[in-house]
């Protein structure tokens, strides 16, 4: 380049360079690039029926919103959570495919795939190991219900507790309860929304199951209430439980059927409103039943298939039930050892009663026995019989040669023993009550009873030979006797002797030959004296004499050795002898009120005998001169007003 040509370059550029200089500054502003939406990824064949959305975040200043474009939509079912947020939660129906739009501002959106899996549904069997009892547990949505295809089944039941109750075939938790060696099959259907989806299962149904049948009975098979043997389920204590009950149902509850190895059932005051012919139907191993304090009206029939059956308790049935009757297969139980129905409401005892060869123990007391048949002398085992009837002692009593005790309480106008009753070579203790007992035969003096107690109205004579029984030592007499055999001071193993007939005017005069004679007890009778001998009576402890005529006592009487308690109250005693402190080494109660002697004499017996309880502080005497200063002090107060 020429010398003159650089010279007008570097001219030009220092014009514009001065020209540079002298230009106004300007800003130059940068306009913010337009909002791109970013919807986030697809997602397809989603288990669960909602999904978290992933939608670019907003930057500040920024607003957007979701929107469906494609999918069916329900009420309640379709929705997002909330459709301002990127990462909301969107809810769609199984089985469908979404196209949702994310739009940002006015212009900027994008959109994203969601399918969802179709509904489905499972059962699943949570006691396999069960073989008619089946606890289903169904996959459930908003709704279900099972069908049931098969054989006629128990019953299903709804095992979901807690919340909204709803019908058992609507529920998806349930035990289902089938009938032995049965097939069936169950499908549950439930419902999303619109949509709905089914599921099967097939159960082939075994044995009941003991554990099967503890469960319905809602015991642990750990339960101190269970006993086993071998592996069985051989007793069961059900007292005073509640579910007893369903013994009575087993079309509804038929897996009880499998405690067939029970040897026991105590069902004592439980709910248990009906004989349940389960019993005589599966349960024919049982030794020992107990339905004391049920509620039960009758006895089926089939309770003869009993056969091991030991010993029966139906007593003090509640709420007024009966059972009135047995049936007559009731002699069938060929091992029957001990029968308590006391306060049963029993009335009739079958005919077949006598085949119960082995009966030991029977126990009918406290009811209104009609019927008592002549069989009965046929229990050849027999020991005990308490029984309360309407009618005599049948005369085949006197075969029961191994009878202990006989307690016949009956309401009939006359109770006449058998003439051969000395037979009872066994017999211990006897009570008899009735309105009237005309005598007692000659073979009674037989008997080796230690214990006799004799009650009702009326036993006018006791036979001449009375005093041969060789083992009596507990003697009660109750009724219109006046006089005690010659032969009574020969009881000389007697211990303890209450007489109350009203009639009875004198004691033997050699009553003092009973030396063993701890407890005499003559109140209510008619004595106005005591034999001398009574005070020869060196045993003797306790002497009841209250409510009599008594007026004097014998010198003897205070011979009383051993004496501990005396009772003479309400006799007519007109005064108190200073030979009571003989007594006072022994007597800790003397009673004395209702008698006419002088209180002076009462401070007198009280110091002879200081540590004796003496009742009472006052007499019949003290009592009249009380009476009458009221009297007379009530009078003034009268006459003052």
């Amino acid at each position: 380049m020429s010398k003159s040509n650089l010279t007008h370059l570097f001219a030009i550029a220092l014009l514009w360079a001065f020209l540079s200089s002298c230009k106004k500054e300007t800003v130059t502003r940068v306009q913010p690039t337009a909002p791109f939406a970013t919807a986030g990824t697809n997602q397809s064949n989603l288990l669960e029926f909602s999904v978290k959305l992933n939608a670019d975040s907003l930057q500040t200043g920024q607003a957007g919103r979701w929107t469906i474009v494609s999918g069916l939509q329900e009420q309640y079912k379709v929705f997002f959570d909330d459709d301002t947020k990127p990462d909301t939660r969107f809810h769609g129906m199984p089985g469908e495919s979404y196209v949702l739009k994310w739009k940002v501002g006015s212009n900027s959106e994008s959109t994203v795939k969601i399918s969802f899996k179709p509904l489905s549904t499972s059962i699943t069997n949570a006691a396999p190991d069960n073989q008619t009892q089946f606890y289903l547990i169904a996959a459930s949505y908003d709704s279900g219900q099972w069908t049931i295809e098969g054989d006629r089944y128990a019953s299903i039941q709804n095992q979901s507790f807690g919340g909204t109750v709803i019908p058992d075939i609507n529920a998806p938790n349930v035990k289902f309860q089938a009938y032995a060696h049965k097939n069936y099959k169950l499908t549950w259907t439930t419902k999303y929304g619109s949509k709905s989806a089914s599921a099967s299962i097939t159960l082939n149904a075994g044995n009941y199951l003991e554990s099967e049948a503890l469960r319905d009975l809602q015991i642990d098979e750990g339960s101190y209430r269970v006993t086993y043997e071998s592996g069985h389920i051989t007793g069961l204590d059900l007292s005073s439980e509640g579910i007893t009950w369903l013994f009575a149902d087993t079309v509804a509850n038929p897996a009880l059927q499998a405690l067939t190895y029970l040897k026991k059932l105590d069902l004592s005051g439980s709910a248990t409103f009906e004989f349940p012919k389960i019993i005589g139907d599966r349960f024919t191993n049982l030794e020992y039943l107990n339905l004391n304090f049920t509620i039960i009206n009758s006895v089926p029939d089939n309770i003869g298939q009993l056969r091991k059956l030991k010993e029966l308790d139906i007593e003090f049935l509640n709420q007024g039930a009966s059972i009135s009757t047995l049936p007559g297969t009731f002699g069938q139980l060929e091992n029957l050892e001990v029968l308590n129905l006391a306060a049963s409401g029993i009335q009739r005892l079958p005919d077949s009663f006598g085949l119960l060869k082995k009966l030991r123990r029977c126990d009918i007391g406290a009811n209104n026995v009609q019927y008592v048949p002549e069989s009965i002398g046929n229990c050849s085992s027999l020991q005990f019989l308490d029984i309360v009837t309407q009618n005599g002692i049948v005369s085949s009593i006197s075969k029961l040669t191994k009878l202990r005790f006989l307690r016949w309480l009956s309401s009939a106008s006359t109770l006449s023993l058998p003439s051969d009753i000395g037979n009872m070579v066994s017999l211990d203790t006897l009570e008899l009550q009735a309105n009237g007992i005309p005598n007692l035969p000659a073979s009674f003096a037989k008997l080796p009873i230690r214990s006799l107690r004799i009650t009702g109205s009326g036993l006018p004579v006791l036979p001449d030979n009375f005093g041969d029984l060789p083992n009596l030592e507990d003697f009660t007499l109750a009724g219109s006797l006046t006089v005690l055999p010659a032969s009574f001071s020969k009881l000389t193993k007697l211990r303890y002797c209450i007489l109350s007939s009203t009639k009875l005017t004198s004691l033997p005069a050699d009553i003092g030959n009973l030396k063993k004679l701890l407890y005499l007890d003559c109140s209510y009778t008619n004595l106005s004296t005591l034999p001398a001998s009574i005070g020869d009576l060196s045993a003797l402890t306790d002497l009841k004499l209250g409510q009599c005529k008594i007026s004097t006592l014998p010198a003897n009487f205070y011979n009383l050795a051993g004496v501990k308690n005396i009772d003479l109250g309400n006799n007519q005693l007109a005064s108190l002898s200073s030979d009571f402190q003989k007594l006072k080494n022994t007597l800790m109660m003397l009673y004395l009120q209702g008698n006419s002697y002088p209180p002076e004499d009462l401070v007198k017996i009280k110091k002879l005998l200081p540590n004796t309880g003496i009742y009472p502080t006052h007499n019949k005497y003290f009592v009249n001169k009380i009476c009458s200063f009221v009297s007379e002090a009530r009078m003034i107060m009268v006459l003052a007003w």
